[in-house]
């Protein structure tokens, strides 16, 4: 539930914005966007700060506008329409001055569960009449409908109410922790000491300034050159030359304030001139002392990787002090640590699909608690960049991990570069990776065995294929397992050789029977170690001495074309 009188971002409708042509995006108090690249993270954190921030005119540039091809311009380009909802999660979370603030403006909703809303929308479009873009804004009824007698004062009224405030992933300590910096110059501020101790502080400043001049002779010499300036230029009444080696005044002193943090050797260093990832920390450190002491309103935050230049251990610490930035959180990241650390239910994964950007998140109901602790055990976890893959390559065990990675590069298919992930099932089951991927937009490509736990794992990839051609997802292996397969396609040598005089005896058929390979694999089975034995295959293939296997190679193609890829 909400706090009591605190307006919190429930719902983003984003139209014909920069790469977004359709966008439906909801949000919890915390909330993680992640995606392919271009699929708009950063642009729903920056329609934020443009519809929410100061209001100019316009609000949006050309290059906001959605482009539908190479020859289209913003003057002929659809309008940009942002619909903007705050909601109460449960009816009473808003408290009555709240309410009656919002009454006042004639801005507020209540749907039919007497939960209260405000519906804000802001279009962007060219005007032709003056040649130039425009904006406009409205409130509207719950179905969309512009509302009629609200004041102008009620988007000013809206924006005291919440704040949203912006940091992007270019930070630099530099510009931050300059006296100009947008989050460090409220804490320059003139101090709120009595007139008399702010007299008697710059008193002994003044003292202390003239002692250092004091000591350096050449500064005299340099002020007796510079007293000659009023000999050509009028300079005012009195000395009209001054050295400040020390801020006399306490806006001064003030505005040249510095942090310093420690070095490994003890020697305290600006934070400017410390290593990227210090100072990105720093950054966002500063962003989090601002919000506590500054923000009018319920502060809405958007972070742009909040990771960038960090070490993977300290990325992985960072989610707790993000926790504790005040405020509602919007998050984009591109780290599978990061990831690793968040509430699979906070995260929302966007997907380019024909009619814009489609937006995926766990359902609630999708996972047993079971399953929950399997999911965040074998995959938030340990491998939480795995949810940022266009497709899941769908395997048994490590021998086929080993085996198809190492394939592609053999065949030239770059896996990375199309976003297919090569995906071992075995002890997590694959049923579990087929729901995850179903809610968050995951294409998966499945290469299964055709023993017991091979035929379940057929029959789960077939309930789930859902408009898939099931034989684009779903590659069968007519053997019972990986090294059956390899066997039967040319690689039984490898597996031939770990049969020693204890084992030979327990095959007792020739090589042309069919049951060959499979007495072959049981009397191995104890002894065999299946990642040498891959590496052993590679190397054949590598040698071109046996081709790789036909549907080896089929289901690499196959999972590359699923994501996009040729």
């Amino acid at each position: 539930m909400s706090e009591r009188g605190v307006m919190k971002l429930r719902h983003l409708k984003v139209e014909n914005f920069r790469g977004i042509q359709n966008l439906d995006l909801d949000f919890d108090d915390i909330t993680v966007v992640i995606g392919e690249n271009n699929s708009g993270k950063t642009a729903v954190l920056d329609v934020l700060r443009l519809c929410l921030g100061p209001r100019g005119r316009p609000v949006f540039d050309a290059f906001d506008f959605h482009l539908k091809d190479a020859a289209a311009e913003p003057s002929s380009a659809d309008p940009i329409q942002v619909t903007i909802t705050f909601s109460e999660d449960a009816t009473g979370d808003w408290d009555d001055q709240l309410v009656g603030r919002l009454n006042r403006q004639r801005v507020l909703q209540v749907g039919a569960d007497d939960r209260s809303h405000v519906v804000l929308r802001v279009r962007g479009f060219y005007d032709a009449s003056s040649r130039d873009i425009d904006q406009d804004w409205k409130f509207l009824t719950l179905d969309g409908q512009p509302l009629t007698a609200v004041s102008d004062t009620a988007l000013g009224a809206l924006r005291h109410e919440v704040a949203y405030f912006y940091l992007a992933a270019l930070r630099d300590a530099a510009r931050h922790f300059d006296a100009k910096g947008p989050y460090w110059r409220p804490f320059l501020k003139d101090s709120q000491l009595p007139a008399e101790k702010k007299a008697d502080i710059e008193q002994k400043l003044k003292e202390v300034n003239d002692l250092v001049v004091a000591s350096h002779t050449s500064f005299e010499q340099a002020r007796d050159r510079l007293r000659s300036v009023q000999d050509v230029v009028s300079l005012g009444p009195g000395d009209v030359v001054s050295i400040e080696a020390v801020p006399g005044r306490m806006f001064d002193m003030l505005s040249k304030a510095q942090i310093h943090l420690g070095s490994s050797t003890g020697a305290k260093i600006p934070v400017g001139r410390h290593g990227e990832g210090t100072q990105s920390l720093a950054v966002l450190m500063l962003f989090s002392a601002f919000l506590d002491a500054w923000p009018s309103g319920t502060p809405i935050v958007g972070l742009e990787e909040p990771e960038a230049h960090l070490h993977p251990s300290a990325i992985r610490a960072l989610w707790g002090i993000m926790e504790r930035i005040a405020g509602q959180k919007i998050i984009s990241t591109h780290s599978g640590d990061l990831l690793s650390e968040v509430p699979i239910r906070s995260v929302r994964r966007l997907s380019k699909s024909p009619t814009g950007i489609a937006v995926h998140r766990l359902g609630k109901k999708t996972l047993s608690a079971d399953d929950e602790r399997k999911f965040d055990f074998h995959i938030r976890h340990a491998r939480g960049e795995l949810l940022f893959a266009k497709c899941w390559l769908l395997v048994e065990g490590e021998t086929e991990v080993t085996l198809l990675s190492e394939i592609a590069r053999h065949l030239g298919i770059n896996l990375e570069r199309a976003g297919v992930r090569c995906v071992p099932h075995r002890h997590v089951g694959i049923e579990l990776f087929l729901k995850v991927a179903r809610d968050l937009g995951i294409i998966w490509c499945v290469l299964a065995d055709n023993d017991r736990q091979g035929v379940d794992d057929q029959k789960h990839a077939q309930t789930y294929s859902g408009a898939a051609s099931l034989p684009d997802v779903l590659h069968v292996m007519t053997e019972p397992d990986i090294e059956s397969h390899l066997c039967a396609t040319g690689f039984g040598s490898v597996y031939a050789a770990w049969l020693s005089q204890q084992t030979r005896p327990k095959v007792t058929v020739g090589p042309a029977d069919q049951n060959y390979w499979t007495q072959v694999l049981a009397a191995i089975k104890n002894i065999l170690v299946k990642p040498a034995a891959a590496i052993e295959v590679l190397n054949l293939i590598i040698a071109r001495t046996v081709p790789v296997p036909p549907l080896l190679e089929r289901t690499l193609r196959s999972s590359v074309l699923l994501a996009g890829g040729v």
